[in-house]
């Protein structure tokens, strides 16, 4: 009895010693760790700039945690997350990873929920746009906060529409009716209907917009009939020449004026901004049902990954970042991108842009889809590489997609 009285005794004052050697550890973390908040962003360039604009504004409220971002090449960003994670050493605050990816670095483990750090916070779904926010929602948890949202909208010359398309773009909606329309009564003035340029984004688009989903019995899906029927459009556009042909310069040709309607990035909106010759307008990528309209997107997400460093008051201070973010992303967007907080609507400057249509109605957010089925992203990779071959004739589209499903497959099965 007395040697069992000794080890219980013995036990209690071993546990207390840890537990007060974890609070030791964990303050000195805390007082020892610098104030500061880091991000990697696969952001470069000019986008890169308007960020860095936003993040300075931030920085200049004096918060306790200051906000320093490190942009790199894509590629270069997924490596080196995990490599990093591996160890649990050096590992950015919150790095900014495609919608996309989110559910791909929880399968391999490297994610921390947010779900305890953002309860009670503004940080809420009902903030946010809610394609968006579902983005980073994975098995009931938190693991990917919107940051901000590209879509592949159109762009078109209002001149050429009066033109070639009249009324066409009353609605905001075009569709490709109205685009074959537009192309029969343009192609002897030498005038394009339909600037094709990044085949995986065309692609997605119209397939959502037939019916088609890129994920089957939880298996990624390109061999189908909606996928033969989106290659056939595209075909035939490209047959009656009404579409431009591979390697023209589509941006360069609707800035000449050569062509009525530019399916085209948000994030394009710069070059746009540059043209004086006409008048242009954005609105939704080309429809195929005018009653049932789609708008494909990505929203980046502020995901955390797995760490050995960080400290809890630390994670506090990276919400209220992202809080502040909510009603403060005026230059970040500049570059044509939307914001995800519906905050920003009380924005007039942004307002005023003319991307913000997709934020200001409830019609037009529903519209926004985000696609995040396991294996997208290997089938948007094979579309690219195939789709002028398919389009263009040189290859039976059937056959092509069926190559390109068991590529997709072959991949998956890694």
């Amino acid at each position: 009895m007395k040697k069992y009285k000794f080890l219980l005794v013995f036990g209690l004052l071993a546990a207390l010693l840890l537990s007060a050697c974890g609070k030791d550890d964990e303050k000195a973390t805390t007082e020892n760790e610098k104030k500061e908040i880091l991000v990697w962003s696969g952001t470069t360039g000019p986008d890169g700039d308007l960020i860095q604009k936003n993040i300075d504004q931030y920085n200049a409220t004096e918060p306790e945690y200051k906000v320093k971002i490190v942009a790199m090449a894509g590629d270069v960003l997924g490596n080196k997350l995990a490599t990093v994670t591996r160890s649990g050493k050096g590992v950015p605050d919150i790095a900014m990873i495609a919608s996309e990816s989110v559910s791909t670095y929880d399968s391999q483990g490297m994610l921390e929920s947010w779900d305890k750090y953002i309860e009670g916070t503004e940080v809420k779904g009902e903030n946010y746009l809610e394609e968006a926010w579902n983005v980073g929602t994975v098995d009931g948890k938190q693991l990917g906060l919107p940051a901000t949202m590209g879509s592949w909208v159109m762009y078109y010359n209002k001149d050429l529409v009066d033109k070639y398309a009249p009324g066409a773009a009353d609605d905001n909606i075009i569709t490709y009716e109205e685009i074959e329309k537009a192309g029969a009564a343009a192609k002897a003035d030498g005038i394009l209907a339909y600037g094709f340029s990044w085949p995986m984004q065309n692609f997605n688009n119209l397939y959502l917009q037939m019916g088609g989903k890129f994920s089957e019995d939880g298996k990624p899906s390109i061999d189908n009939e909606t996928a033969v029927a989106t290659a056939e459009e595209f075909k035939k556009l490209y047959e009656l020449g009404y579409m431009n042909k591979k390697g023209e310069d589509t941006a360069k040709l609707f800035n000449n004026g050569k062509v009525i309607f530019l399916p085209e990035g948000t994030w394009m909106l710069s070059t746009m901004e540059k043209i004086t010759d006409f008048e242009w307008a954005e609105t939704f990528t080309p429809q195929w049902d005018a009653t049932n309209v789609i708008q494909g997107s990505g929203a980046d997400q502020f995901a955390m990954f797995k760490s050995k460093e960080r400290s809890e008051e630390k994670v506090k201070g990276t919400v209220e970042f992202i809080e502040w973010l909510q009603g403060n992303t005026l230059e970040w967007i500049k570059s044509g991108a939307n914001p995800t907080a519906l905050g920003m609507l009380e924005n007039e400057e942004y307002i005023n842009m003319p991307q913000s249509f997709l934020l200001k109605t409830k019609e037009a957010r529903n519209a926004v889809t985000i696609i995040t089925d396991p294996g997208s992203s290997y089938i948007f990779s094979e579309v690219d590489a195939a789709a002028w071959d398919m389009i263009s004739g040189k290859v039976d589209i059937k056959e092509q997609l069926k190559k390109m499903q068991q590529t997709v497959n072959d991949k998956m099965n890694q």
